[in-house]
């Protein structure tokens, strides 16, 4: 829904070019200027402010060059000041009967748009009130773009009046670059940074039409309290078309994907066994549909996904959805959030509290100060959600805003912006300390589980119970490579915690967290004494038939087990897999897929734990450093 100022260049540009009553570009500024055109059409408007700047410096008085420059300062969003200047000086060359003109509608949207953006609201609602004017009344749709204009900019009077305090401290250069950083995803204990990147990533040198390189993930690790260097996320690198991380499970287990390809847009998730992230699996048809999904949110305990989609039945645009696990492990239906969280505009970038209590998010349409601004809204005790409320100024801008990551700390959030003074170039991460709003402090506890061998630690779950009200509060699985899980939890409550290996209570214990473990105080996960779990019923030991059929040749049937180790795609099957230097190659097994490759994977495991121990001996026998344990009936959907 919202105006794209670009669709007017063109127009303009034709417009004041041919008209009599300005400069003429000599042959060579021509061609200079069509350069600058066809940079503006492809999206690279600072490499066209370039060219632009050249040829202004010997035609100072040509509008279409003077309007280009604007127009372009204004669709990259840098300079707006800039952006202001040359438009003005356009408008000052048109006689004032002759501003007020449908001639002029392209040149009056930049207008009002261009002083919004500079903060200049009031002059901006003149500008719309003359569009209003000069506005049919059979365009509804028009008319109702430019009132909601007028009350955007209304909403941004007032809270510019009243600014919230703010501290903003940029990441600095470990992690930010001269492109466009975006998209800061944190771990509940802050130690593992992700994000977004449009730098030079080294594995693709082709610069697209925008002067930047195509969306890949980094991460940077917290060490001593400084961000280590950010490194390129290659285990789960897509070679051709943007991947973009869009949120990070609380406990730094599993990262959810955007990738944006020839085959659209879809959302996919990779899993973290505490040494390596798994090949992105796509999400399930109750949540990837044939229409665009943009983001997702995962909520502390993993059960909750919450994510964006235009998809038909909405309230228009992209609305927000949340989809529950259900007690099988699959996604059940999606729902939408309805209409006090979704409006006829876009809303974007969802994020869940760690609480589970508070979602933060973009919108176009609730009471914004011109474009995307960041809400939060509160969930009523009947899983309804209260009328959001503008973070206000200046969290939130004229600009488009998104990306507002929160933390534990209710008052501390991950954002992106290139907004501020230091920052590197474009978009950079940002920390930011803001006013707190009322909300109960939480700790960061870390445990561990120890299993024996032959008990699959994907059946183990840690249930936490409130011990004043006996209800459930949370369902946690552990790590299955590491064995850590991470519970977040209230201050100043007692809890029961249920220990539990395939739905049977093998433990329990209890805790109170005291006002000590807020992690606002300690500024670190609570370490939890180690418990070892047992069955109920003790697993027998495997005879030489079980070990046998475990690792069953892989020309056998079907195979019995639940694991297996990838540890190479390829485009082609091989005819001697003994190139592969697998510890034992009658245990490769070939599938062929419908993406075009093929997966080889070694073993066949009834448990994680053993599945891991084999991913070892691959990594030490071939030298790969990117195997992983996966699932056999993801392989399943994957193959031909």
């Amino acid at each position: 829904m919202m105006k794209k100022f670009f669709t007017y260049i063109l127009i303009a540009v034709f417009t004041i070019f041919s008209s009599s009553i300005y400069g003429q570009l000599n042959k060579t500024d021509k061609k200079k200027f069509n350069l600058a055109v066809n940079y503006s059409e492809k999206g690279n408007f600072e490499k066209a402010i370039d060219v632009l700047r050249v040829i202004e410096k010997e035609n100072t008085n040509d509008m279409s060059v003077m309007y280009l420059l604007g127009t372009c300062y204004l669709n990259a969003g840098i300079k707006m000041d800039s952006a202001l200047y040359f438009l003005n000086k356009v408008e000052k060359k048109i006689p004032r009967s002759e501003m007020k003109s449908k001639n002029n509608l392209d040149l009056l949207y930049s207008l009002a748009e261009v002083n919004s953006l500079n903060y200049k609201f009031n002059k901006a609602i003149d500008y719309y009130n003359i569009l209003l004017s000069l506005t049919s009344d059979e365009n509804t749709e028009e008319i109702g773009y430019i009132k909601k204009k007028i009350s955007n900019c209304k909403t941004a009077l007032m809270l510019v009046e009243h600014p919230v305090k703010l501290e903003v401290f940029n990441l600095g250069d470990a992690v930010n670059s001269i492109y466009d950083d975006h998209s800061p995803l944190i771990s509940a204990d802050e130690s593992m940074l992700l994000f977004t990147s449009r730098r030079n990533n080294g594995e693709d040198d082709n610069v697209l039409d925008d002067g930047q390189y195509t969306e890949k993930i980094y991460v940077s690790s917290l060490r001593d309290s400084l961000r280590e260097d950010a490194i390129l996320l290659s285990s789960i690198l897509q070679n051709r078309g943007h991947q973009a991380g869009v949120s990070l499970s609380p406990d730094g287990t599993e990262l959810y994907i955007l990738r944006s390809n020839s085959a659209g847009q879809n959302l996919y998730v990779s899993n973290f066994d505490g040494e390596s992230w798994s090949e992105p699996y796509k999400l399930p048809k109750s949540i990837n549909s044939d229409d665009r999904e943009t983001h997702a949110s995962i909520n502390a305990d993993k059960t909750t996904l919450y994510f964006t989609s235009d998809r038909k039945g909405g309230y228009g645009g992209l609305d927000i959805y949340c989809v529950r696990k259900l007690p099988n492990g699959q996604w059940g239906t999606a729902k939408n959030l309805g209409p006090n969280i979704n409006t006829p505009y876009d809303e974007e970038t969802p994020m869940i509290h760690p609480n589970g209590q508070m979602l933060y998010f973009s919108s176009e349409g609730h009471n914004t100060m011109g474009k995307f601004d960041i809400f939060i809204s509160k969930l009523n005790a009947d899983s309804t959600w209260q009328k959001p409320i503008n973070m206000g100024y200046p969290i939130n801008t004229p600009d488009d805003d998104f990306f507002f990551v929160p933390t534990v700390k209710t008052n501390k959030a991950y954002m992106a912006s290139s907004r501020f003074k230091d920052s590197q170039g474009r978009s950079d991460l940002y920390v930011v300390n803001y006013e707190e709003p009322p909300a109960k402090k939480l700790s960061v506890l870390k445990g561990k589980v120890n299993v024996p061998e032959d008990v699959d630690i994907h059946s183990v779950e840690v249930l936490v119970y409130s011990k004043k009200t006996n209800k459930l509060v949370g369902r946690y699985k552990p790590n299955p490579g590491t064995g850590y899980y991470t519970l977040i939890l209230p201050t100043g409550e007692d809890f029961l915690i249920d220990f539990i290996i395939d739905n049977k209570k093998v433990k329990n214990t209890s805790m109170a967290i005291n006002k000590d473990m807020t992690y606002a105080v300690v500024n670190k996960a609570v370490m939890l004494n180690e418990q070892s779990l047992v069955p109920v019923k003790p697993v027998e030991p495997e005879d030489a038939k079980d070990i046998t059929k475990a690792n069953e040749k892989a020309s056998d049937n079907a195979p019995s087990g639940k694991y297996t180790v990838q540890f190479v795609t390829l485009k082609k099957v091989l005819k001697d897999m003994s190139v592969l230097k697998v510890p034992d190659a009658n245990l490769i097994r070939i599938y062929e897929c419908k993406d075009g490759n093929v997966r080889y994977v070694y073993g066949n495991f009834d448990t994680f734990t053993k599945a891991k121990k084999a991913k070892e001996e691959v990594i030490k026998t071939t030298g790969y450093s990117d195997p992983f344990v996966r699932y056999f009936w993801q392989l399943d959907k994957l193959k031909k």
